[in-house]
């Protein structure tokens, strides 16, 4: 899919979602979100001023918004942006605001008022090439002030490809990249982002994406597991409590606190 198709997705999923809803086109595993949601907020504080690109309909945006002196949600379609608003209109924040925009412009979006800190949360694998989630990334530098913060959790394909290599072992069907995501690859990404951000602390998920994406399924068997299944909660549980540093091969998710460079 082209940049195009790709808002027009996310314009039509807008426009059937319901901020009421657990599960949503942004939000399919909502215990996995809860976990990036975490991560993220170790990092947030009362003084920043906060851009969030790809906010979708905010289901997160409120959150970070209550550890920060102000938050600013990005996103390409306008749908989700007025799912947002409602989102906001029924919680009463006055420390939010949303704008229509891209994050391959977001020098335009921001308009000359430089941030603490930018979150992306699965935002950067909805462009569909290494050329634009290069663009989003060097956007992202020029928005942040002199030693700003940039919080990202995105989808990389080389653990992916773990996670899938250990499935097929079990008679398990490979995961599925959707056709409007792509995710990064460490030979590319690596490399690039320390030309612009010092890594600070990198993270992952691989005792909840073990548990919900081999244990899981493999219990439920035959049935399809759900990702909003009382195993997928215990994987939560047990991720908040453990870590199993050889599991990050099977975190197709990795969080990142990158720090500007001057």
């Amino acid at each position: 899919m082209d940049l195009e198709e790709i808002r027009k997705h996310w314009e039509k999923a807008g426009e059937h979602m319901s901020v009421s809803e657990k599960v949503t086109s942004t939000s399919r595993d909502p215990f996995l979100g809860q976990l990036e949601e975490k991560y993220i907020q170790e990092h947030l504080n009362a003084n920043q001023h906060i851009a969030e690109v790809g906010c979708g309909d905010a289901i997160h945006t409120l959150e970070y918004s209550k550890k920060v002196k102000s938050i600013t949600g990005v996103d390409i379609a306008r749908s989700l942006i007025k799912k947002a608003k409602k989102r906001v209109s029924l919680e009463a924040y006055d420390n939010v605001e949303f704008v229509v925009g891209s994050v391959l412009e977001l020098e335009k979006v921001i308009d000359d008022k430089p941030v603490d800190c930018v979150i992306s949360q699965r935002c950067l694998i909805n462009l569909p090439s290494w050329k634009y989630q290069k663009k989003a990334i060097q956007q992202i530098y020029k928005v942040l002030k002199p030693n700003g913060l940039f919080l990202m959790t995105e989808g990389f394909q080389d653990e992916l490809d773990n996670i899938n290599c250990l499935r097929e072992k079990f008679g398990l069907s490979t995961i599925k990249v959707v056709k409007y995501n792509r995710n990064l690859e460490h030979r590319e990404f690596d490399e690039f982002i320390c030309r612009y951000f010092n890594i600070e602390l990198m993270r992952h998920y691989g005792v909840y994406t073990f548990f919900s994406r081999v244990y899981h399924p493999l219990v439920v068997l035959p049935d399809e597991p759900k990702h909003d299944s009382r195993l997928n909660e215990v994987a939560y549980l047990l991720s908040n409590q453990i870590d199993i540093p050889n599991f990050k091969r099977y975190s197709y998710n990795l969080f990142y606190a990158l720090r500007k460079k001057s």
